[in-house]
């Protein structure tokens, strides 16, 4: 398979297409290297040249292209570890603890599940509002917070004007509940910068719920979501007020009540229509340039956007050298995965092919929420033949040293 791929043949010569990754610019590079020269292609070049779908891997300063061989062990990461070729078909749901070495694992509402912050009603768990893990050894001492007048307590430490806060988290998907950031923002003092394209969080934004946070100097709302392209995406109306880029079908088997017979069962318009949006959003590599990050470390990754999760990270593994080199931590929440009918609970192919490359490139699973995670209740998943509407969490770091 990785000869068929990554090989052609041109004017009777098998070449490899590591020389086929880049414009008319990069021809001296090839060419000093001793290799084809993408001009020396002609027409057939240009084509394989073509990144409207799939992008030419890039190594971790995002520009120059992988090396041959870079690119064929990437592929066989990628490649064996969807299809289960490794020597393990649950390595995607197996925790590494011990690797990866963290000392104190929390979900942040010892700090932010209190009276008076937002999301507070009473119930002294906060249920839905802390679900992420995160490694709090490397993050800056906690300060103490006074809610009434938004400002840290007594002596606690200021960013010294003109400096960079001491961490930099970003979070994407927010909807109404941005309890993650917020709590990284005025515990710890990071820079927090937040993404959602939904009308929800913009609505949220923009009203009374979120005035405290608006007034955080290190505290910044971004109203576009992650994608694996920069540009507008058709996303669906989805659960809790989101947006998902999850597709639903339009028709559907109608067997009746009962299964038996012979007749064949009917073919019928789905009736649970949903809203469609057009909303902006930016690959990892985007943000980072445009907020002038490429050359600082993303202490923290959060990830749950309903599905974007997949062409988000393999864009900027694509980019990145084949892992996130930028990223220090990284939490998310799967959404949609299919299991291996081999194997079942625990072995997802496009989760282990993603935690295959994250383990490879130093980021190592610590925790998640469990080995299968949970399937949705929604009755309108059922009707609609959707199995694979199950969710997982998931906690990522590098590697101590």
């Amino acid at each position: 398979l990785a000869v068929t791929v990554l090989f052609v043949f041109f004017q009777g010569t098998l070449l490899p297409l590591n020389t086929l990754t880049s414009s008319s610019q990069m021809d001296a590079d090839y060419h000093a290297s001793g290799l084809w020269r993408p001009s020396d292609m002609g027409s057939v070049g240009h084509r394989l040249l073509d990144e409207s779908n799939v992008p030419v891997p890039k190594r971790e300063d995002g520009s120059s292209p992988m090396s041959l061989e870079e690119r064929v062990r990437y592929l066989e990461l990628k490649t064996n570890a969807f299809m289960n070729f490794g020597s393990d078909p649950l390595f995607g749901s197996k925790p590494r603890v011990e690797e990866a070495g963290c000392e104190k694992v929390s979900n942040l509402a010892e700090f932010g599940c209190k009276e008076g912050w937002e999301g507070w009603h009473g119930d002294p768990s906060c249920r839905g509002l802390f679900d992420h893990r995160v490694c709090l050894d490397d993050l800056p001492t906690p300060r103490e917070w006074d809610i009434a007048s938004n400002e840290p307590k007594g002596n606690a430490r200021a960013v010294p004007e003109g400096d960079d806060p001491p961490c930099l988290i970003y979070d994407f998907g927010i909807r109404e509940q941005p309890q993650f950031g917020v709590v990284m923002a005025r515990i710890f003092g990071c820079e927090v910068h937040a993404f959602d394209p939904s009308p929800i969080s913009k609505g949220w934004w923009n009203g009374n719920q979120a005035h405290k946070i608006r007034a955080l100097p290190n505290y910044h709302f971004h109203p576009y979501g992650s994608g694996g392209i920069d540009g507008d995406l058709e996303l669906m109306e989805y659960d809790w007020g989101q947006v998902s880029i999850i597709r639903f079908p339009t028709s559907l088997v109608d067997c009746g009540d009962s299964l038996e017979g012979n007749e064949n069962c009917n073919v019928k318009p789905s009736t649970d229509f949903r809203k469609t949006f057009t909303l902006p959003v930016k690959t990892l590599n985007t943000i980072r340039r445009e907020l002038g990050h490429e050359n600082r470390t993303i202490d923290m990754l959060k990830v749950d956007v309903e599905g974007s999760e997949y062409a988000f990270l393999e864009a900027a593994m694509d980019r990145g050298g084949g892992g996130l080199p930028c990223v220090n931590q990284l939490t998310l929440e799967w959404h949609h995965m299919p299991w291996d009918p081999r194997y079942g609970e625990g072995s997802s192919p496009p989760i282990n092919a993603i935690v295959t490359l994250l383990d490879a490139s130093g980021l190592k699973l610590f925790w998640q929420s469990s080995v299968g995670g949970w399937p949705s209740n929604i009755r309108a998943y059922q009707r609609m033949g959707l199995k694979d509407i199950r969710y997982n969490l998931a906690s990522f770091m590098r590697k101590k040293k």
